[in-house]
């Protein structure tokens, strides 16, 4: 039996899928949850059993704390616990295995090197020429920026972090020159803009592929419909969810630009553009490409998420898969056959909005549970709500249900 190194900030989909395969399982996380099943060996960064608030994430988490805990695993074993192979998630690239851990990075089953897909102009620069993107800057220095806005006046643009993802840090800029300049001078006081680049706002629909691919070939696995905390009247553009599969029921969920779509025609688009996009940057594994279909029907390739996306445990419950199990033949050269989605699968990251103590939210559909009397701090991750059902209004109002009960028991 292999030893399996599961990295991230939240393993515990994946820890459910390895437990059912043939691995003697390790995983190193940020969080561990009440509904994490601990596998053969785990250690965490947050311990909810003895804090009475988890903080904030963005303040406490960073990749080397994971390293700094995975050195019990990867240094100091006996022979029989050596790790054969190791799998990342969010959080965590084989770039950080750097120093004493760059040795590791040969038994990472995934992408070796992302910088080209992680650097967000860098991203832009090699597909500009070759498929439809927003159009996007990096400004040296605010006056660079504000010479782009007066010679754009017409566009509206984003602020948006040069690295990063799940739409964190994303800021609207306004649409009136004056307006615009003022608000730009006055946020740049606060930011680091050489971490940021310009992009052109886009006013549209989410949506996304997850597409698994070796080094030779690559397969669409599903496309998504993708909800962002703006889709739900909030004013932030934080990753909050998905619904799969996409078709023209669930593209219309939380759609105020566009009503009407010809789903084969956009799903054939976007697995031919996945898969190429996949091909460009030479990734493998399992991968997810977002998109905006604007007001006009046009479909722009926003980023790549070179790892597990979102969509992890709704793919496995809706096309009735080990992604896991996938995802490492696939970096080994085998891709598996797709099967085709047999039900609707929702996920819906719900988010506390004030400080909240925790009750008891052992409920059905909903995952990533906080410890009983745990704090929860204003705009952290609270809960993940995920309902899956053939029929798409009964697997709504089974999320609807979870959200109503998770709201009941906290304060």
């Amino acid at each position: 039996m292999e030893n399996l190194l599961l990295m991230g900030i939240d393993t515990r989909p994946m820890v459910n899928s390895a437990l059912k395969l043939d691995y003697k399982t390790f995983s190193i996380s940020y969080f561990k949850t009440l509904d994490f099943k601990v596998p053969y060996r785990e250690k965490h960064v947050l311990n909810q059993e003895s804090v009475i608030s988890c903080g904030r994430f963005e303040e406490n988490y960073s990749p080397e704390k994971l390293l700094e805990l995975s050195k019990d695993f990867l240094f100091q074993n006996d022979g029989e616990d050596e790790i054969d192979k190791i799998v990342l998630t969010t959080g965590i690239n084989a770039s950080n295995f750097s120093g004493e851990f760059k040795k590791f990075r040969k038994i990472v089953r995934g992408n070796k090197n992302t910088e080209s897909v992680e650097n967000k102009f860098k991203f832009y620069n090699k597909l500009k020429n070759k498929f439809n993107v927003p159009l996007t800057f990096q400004p040296s220095d605010i006056w660079e920026l504000n010479e782009i806005l007066q010679q754009y006046s017409n566009n509206q643009f984003i602020l948006k972090p040069l690295q990063g993802s799940g739409g964190l840090g994303i800021l609207l800029l306004n649409n009136g020159t004056y307006d615009k300049l003022k608000q730009v001078n006055e946020i740049c006081e606060n930011i680091s803009l050489e971490n940021y680049i310009l992009q052109e706002y886009i006013e549209g629909t989410n949506v996304s592929s997850s597409v698994l691919s070796s080094h030779d070939d690559r397969k669409n696995l599903i496309n998504s419909r993708l909800i962002t905390e703006h889709d739900l009247g909030n004013d932030s553009y934080e990753y909050s969810g998905n619904i799969l599969p996409l078709d023209e029921n669930s593209f219309k969920m939380f759609n105020y630009y566009r009503t009407e779509i010809n789903a084969d025609e956009l799903n054939d688009e976007m697995k031919d553009t996945s898969e190429d996009l996949i091909k460009e940057f030479n990734l493998i594994g399992s991968n997810g490409v977002d998109y905006i279909l604007d007001k006009d029907g046009n479909l722009k390739v926003i980023e790549i998420n070179p790892r597990f996306q979102g969509t992890y445990e709704l793919l496995e419950n809706s096309l009735g898969i080990n992604l896991l199990d996938a995802h490492i033949k696939a970096c080994e050269g085998e891709i598996i056959d797709i099967p085709k989605p047999n039900q609707y699968s929702i996920k819906k990251i719900i988010y506390a909005r004030k400080q909240v103590d925790i009750g008891y939210l052992n409920i059905p559909n909903v995952f990533d549970i906080p410890y009983e009397g745990v704090k929860i701090e204003k705009d952290q991750p609270l809960v993940t709500i995920i309902s899956s059902n053939k029929d798409l209004k009964t697997a709504i109002d089974d999320a609807e249900i979870a959200e109503e009960e998770v709201y009941k028991n906290i304060e």
